[in-house]
């Protein structure tokens, strides 16, 4: 998906030709003499590679232009094959509604496909809708379904929007009795104290750690195991990419705004896609790239979440002190963890990205750790 911003879809009609057989209904058929994925532990082989004129992409090494216009070929065939099915469910079902699950329904780009040329009015994704978040929903659907257990369907939306923090949590007692065993230096601060100095630090061009109350349900950090920067500063992207993340530099980052201000920073029917934009989940047009040039991506857009005060207030009010000091209510939100490594759990995690990165700061719970060169 980010891959894809870079290139054009020049082997559209190859793939669709040569790899994937598309009916109308949004079924597809793969042409197995190009892939490996049930024999060996790549996805391709020598075939794929001759249709395409190069060799396997090794790890590490330099992304070239025909990479940039394959992802961006595939991205297209992608979002024109869930188009299909969108269409064919909708005149399937009639219904004005569409929830989506499954790995893929984590590419905001096509999302906002299905929401832009897609006959449905509103898109549901949950927070995690791969295979984590459809092994929960297969054990939900045998209790209820086959076991016939009784379901209480409760019509609360916010509810469900608050369904993300779920994990495990740290009181702040257990993180200074943590802190302390290992000698680590800190000062403790009071709440607001803390957003405010947090913000500062952040506004002066610090990357921070931030990690506070129950760990995120899914694969994005929504703001209780984040890196935040200041999206203000165009070279965020590269600093975090090369110094914190260990990762490809073509990979944007996410902004986090102040639900209050989405219309104003992004471009799409205001209120309609409020369901899913809290998980970040949704690609839109950024308006005003000068302002948030760390989170606006090569072709214009970015990733957001929306940040409320009802589904998670120490984060709003984070982001709010940033906006006091810069006039911008956005900040740059990374998950806390390296590239091939999970996010963050435990204090101990944590502390661990302070010392194998250049984060400048670690806040956890009502402490503040500087790193220490």
């Amino acid at each position: 998906m980010g891959l894809s911003a870079y290139g054009k879809p020049k082997y559209y009609d190859l793939i669709c030709d040569k790899l994937i057989d598309i009916k109308s209904d949004g079924s597809i058929h793969l042409n197995m003499e190009y892939f490996a994925f049930t024999y060996d532990k790549v996805m391709t082989n020598q075939n794929f590679s001759e249709l395409f004129g190069i060799p396997p992409r090794k790890e590490d090494s330099k992304a070239e232009q025909i990479h940039y216009d394959i992802a961006a070929s595939v991205q297209l065939v992608l979002e024109d094959i869930l188009l299909k099915m969108a269409d064919h469910v909708y005149k399937k079902t009639g219904m004005k509604n569409l929830c989506f699950g499954g790995g893929v329904a984590l590419n905001g780009v096509a999302n906002n496909r299905i929401l832009n040329d897609g006959p449905f009015e509103n898109l549901h994704i949950p927070p995690s809708p791969g295979d984590g978040g459809s092994a929960v929903g297969c054990a939900q659907y045998s209790y209820f379904c086959y076991t016939k257990n009784k379901r209480e369907i409760m019509p609360n939306a916010e509810r469900i929007k608050n369904n993300i923090y779920v994990g495990p949590s740290y009181s702040n007692d257990e993180i200074k009795l943590f802190l302390d065993k290992n000698a680590i230096q800190y000062k403790f601060l009071e709440t607001n104290s803390l957003l405010e100095t947090t913000a500062k630090l952040i506004s002066e061009q610090n990357v921070v750690g931030w990690f506070q109350g129950k760990m995120e349900w899914g694969p994005r950090a929504l703001g209780n195991r984040s890196i935040l920067a200041d999206p203000r500063m165009k070279e965020m992207k590269d600093i975090l990419n090369e110094k914190i993340k260990h990762r490809e530099s073509f990979r944007p980052f996410a902004p986090s705004i102040l639900e209050e201000f989405t219309s104003d920073y992004f471009e799409f029917a205001s209120g309609r896609f409020s369901e899913i934009l809290p998980y970040m989940l949704l690609v839109a047009r950024v308006k005003k790239p000068d302002k948030i040039p760390a989170v606006t991506h090569v072709d214009g857009t970015g990733r957001l979440q929306t940040v409320s005060r009802n589904i998670n207030p120490l984060y709003y009010d984070l982001i709010n002190k940033f906006f006091k000091i810069t006039n911008v209510p956005v900040v740059v939100n990374t998950s806390m963890n390296v590239r091939g490594e999970p996010i963050v759990n435990t204090p101990q995690h944590a502390l661990n990205m302070l010392t194998k990165t250049d984060m400048d700061y670690l806040v956890i719970g009502n402490y503040i750790i500087q790193r220490q060169d």
